[in-house]
């Protein structure tokens, strides 16, 4: 499956080469080697921070996007913003955040610099203000940034979004240290030097986003929560449900199930002794997780996350 995702990928990569340095878009068009012309007829955006880490005491924080005009040429695009509470999952209103005067040019990169009082004017959760202390926002909490071009047809929704996700000082981006794959008792490998985005849900639950273990799962996760004791209790199947098999395997509910990896010093965090409680500590997470699939066998999964 794995392989076949990677040949996948290389072969959009391939064709996305080839059409690049085949073709001149400066006009709102992709001109092919054998003369063939295309017009692009819809504006799109390519997204380049779709998540961007708000944690209290950090003064400022940045996103950049491109925009690729089209015939329905884009004259102003604007960008709103709506806040979701953790827990409670209750909703703000939706309101500008900021707008955008668009050149005649067909691509178009903004980089914007905001903070968090950008974020919170005008927005209110069943009719109270948001806090005005970023520390009293509850961890797991979100914006979602959405964007609308005006254009010469009309307001014109367009695809994509950035989420300003409400992280715990162990959230963020992890790369894979050690890993391996069993299916059935064979090992299958690992997938070391990937990365994981390991997100807040709570103050105590994580998600672990667009993959299983050694497997891509885009836009699906699953939970781990995070123990007094800094053990980790995994995989906590949440609305993506269960990646394959007929139910998740556990250290803490059946670990004689893991024949090839271990449950013993795994599903554990380790904060960095340099920086315990900070973002920018090294913490580790080690993981062992899996599941089952009646009249096959167990499939186990082991890694180690190092956070970047």
């Amino acid at each position: 499956m794995k392989n076949k995702n990677l040949l996948i990928l290389l072969v959009v990569a391939f064709l996305g080469t080839f059409l690049v340095s085949c073709s001149d878009d400066t006009d709102n068009t992709i001109n092919y080697s054998g003369g063939e012309t295309l017009k692009i007829t819809d504006p799109y955006l390519q997204i380049g921070t779709p998540v961007v880490s708000f944690q209290a005491g950090i003064p400022e924080y940045n996103y950049e996007l491109t925009l690729i005009n089209a015939v329905n040429h884009v004259s102003k695009l604007n960008v709103y913003k709506q806040f979701t509470e953790a827990g409670t999952l209750a909703k703000s209103e939706r309101i500008l955040f900021k707008s955008y005067d668009i050149s005649n040019e067909s691509k178009m990169l903004i980089s914007e610099t905001f903070n968090s009082d950008d974020l919170k004017t005008g927005l209110s959760v069943s009719g109270n203000q948001l806090p005005s202390n970023d520390e009293l926002i509850p961890t797991g909490s979100s914006w979602t940034l959405t964007f609308e071009a005006e254009t010469d047809h009309g307001v014109q929704s367009l695809a994509g979004s950035i989420r300003v996700a409400v992280l715990s000082v162990y959230a963020g981006i992890y790369k894979v240290i050690d890993s391996e794959y069993f299916r059935i008792g064979e090992s299958y490998g690992g997938w070391n030097g990937e990365t994981r985005f390991i997100g807040s849900v709570d103050e105590n639950t994580f998600s672990y986003n667009d993959a299983w273990g050694y497997f891509a799962w885009a836009g699906k996760s699953f939970d781990f929560d995070l123990n007094e004791d800094n053990s980790i209790t995994v995989p906590l199947i949440n609305s993506s449900g269960l990646f394959s098999g007929n139910r998740a395997l556990r250290c803490d509910i059946e670990p004689q199930t893991f024949t090839s990896v271990s449950c013993a010093g795994s599903n554990v965090l380790i904060p960095d002794p340099a920086a315990p409680t900070s973002k920018d500590g090294k913490h580790i997470i080690k993981l062992t997780y899996g599941y089952f699939t009646d009249g096959s066998g167990p499939r186990e999964f082991y890694e180690v996350l190092e956070k970047q």
